[in-house]
């Protein structure tokens, strides 16, 4: 055995001479065990001292020519799930097996905070794997990311909650996974106790039949106010009948279920002054608001009303006080789509003030509807300030700038202009 050792150091060190002739005086003055590590210093050395034809050829063209992405200084965004051997990548290409992901819709699974913060740490195929044989959908994945860091043992205890319901699809119920056992627990218990209240045998297809909304939307929003489906049955009944009598829209009946916690007496009230004031558009916050609020909401529907007369639209109104057709003058209104916005009540107090004060003509106010947004305190206050220095503006741009550009204006003009004349400040 070593006699064999020998020869392998004999041939190594013949083999080293004929190579490497610049270690020749290395290895008569180290030990022959350390001939390897001797190979490898000499080669990093000449690596540096002499480099080869290719080696600077390129180098000498990348110091002389940038290449087209140091030209462009284009930045690429890191993205971790391409980084070989990760996790991230892992998980992608586990998700893509089952689902047929496009490159968004996994950049939008890792993108959730609680994905992001799990998957390094996690095997999350486990729990991928047990909810599609319940039937969970790609659809649900991608809505709640957050169903792939589900503990494996609780996952199981809700599952088995969620199936003592009655329930047509476990996608309508995935939002309530997210609950701890405890509190799924008595949400399920609540709910199975009142099978016989309703003929769909559930308070949430019964919100969804009443509404017209699918069960996946309803409990997007329910499980986020799960007092909802534990109120009282007869409270609960009586102020849904209430809000869909009074034509609330259904999607912001679910975006805001606080009203549901007060009397069913005073949200037949409240609703019936909405209606009453001939409110266009009926909100569950003016159940729940302060009185002086309600108050003003209601009077300045009233105050349009009255403002608007026989016409049925802001469009309509506009087009009669500026003597332009309603096609015409919705298309200066699509000019600057905020004027879309602004109530007829503040557009008839412009409107009043440019045309019979300050005397524009229905052209100039065509030409910059901005000015209809703008506050009539501040186009008042700047008319006087300027008419003193004697200038009256060719057009109305001036009067809707910035504090910062009017100032400037001001300055140029007090500096160039000692005598009144008119000016076009576009």
């Amino acid at each position: 055995m070593l006699r064999n050792l020998t020869r392998r150091f004999d041939c190594a060190l013949r083999l080293q001479r004929q190579t490497y002739p610049h270690a020749v005086r290395l290895l008569s003055t180290t030990n022959v065990s350390r001939a390897l590590f001797t190979q490898y210093a000499c080669e990093s050395r000449l690596n540096k001292k002499q480099p080869t034809l290719s080696t600077a050829a390129a180098g000498i063209s990348i110091h002389a020519t940038p290449t087209a992405h140091e030209a462009d200084n284009e930045y690429v965004p890191y993205r971790t799930e391409l980084e070989s051997g990760s996790r991230a990548s892992a998980l992608i290409a586990a998700l893509r097996e089952r689902f047929r992901l496009t490159d968004e819709e996994a950049q939008r699974i890792l993108s959730d905070e609680q994905v992001r913060r799990s998957y390094r740490s996690r095997c999350m195929t486990n729990a991928v794997d047990r909810l599609m044989l319940e039937g969970v959908t790609k659809k649900s994945f991608l809505e709640y990311p957050w169903l792939l860091v589900l503990d494996q043992h609780r996952l199981e205890l809700k599952l088995e909650l969620i199936k003592s319901m009655h329930m047509l699809d476990i996608n309508h119920f995935v939002p309530f996974l997210r609950l701890t056992v405890p509190r799924l627990r008595k949400l399920v218990g609540t709910l199975n106790a009142e099978t016989n209240e309703y003929p769909q045998k559930n308070r949430v297809y019964y919100i969804s039949e009443k509404l017209g909304v699918s069960p996946e939307i309803v409990t997007k929003y329910l499980s986020k106010r799960l007092f909802i489906l534990e109120m009282p049955y007869e409270m609960f009944e009586k102020n849904l009948e209430h809000m869909i009598h009074y034509n609330v829209s259904p999607i912001n009946i679910l975006r805001d279920l606080w009203a549901f916690r007060y009397t069913p007496k005073s949200v037949e009230l409240r609703l019936e002054r909405a209606q009453r004031a001939k409110k266009d558009k009926i909100m569950p916050w003016m159940v729940r608001c302060p009185e002086p609020i309600l108050q003003r909401s209601l009077k300045l529907s009233l105050d349009e009303l009255q403002v608007l007369g026989e016409f049925s639209s802001v469009v309509e109104y506009l087009a009669h006080r500026l003597g332009f057709s309603v096609t015409e003058t919705k298309a200066i209104m699509d000019r600057h789509p905020q004027v879309h916005t602004v109530r007829v009540t503040k557009i008839k107090e412009v409107l009043d003030y440019l045309l019979d004060v300050a005397k524009f003509t229905r052209f100039e106010i065509a030409q910059v509807p901005r000015i209809l947004c703008h506050s009539l305190k501040t186009t008042q206050k700047r008319m006087e300030e300027l008419q003193s220095l004697g200038c009256r503006p060719s057009t109305l741009v001036i009067l809707c700038r910035s504090r910062r550009e009017y100032e400037k204006f001001l300055q140029q003009w007090t500096s160039q202009h000692g005598a009144p004349q008119q000016i076009n400040s576009s």
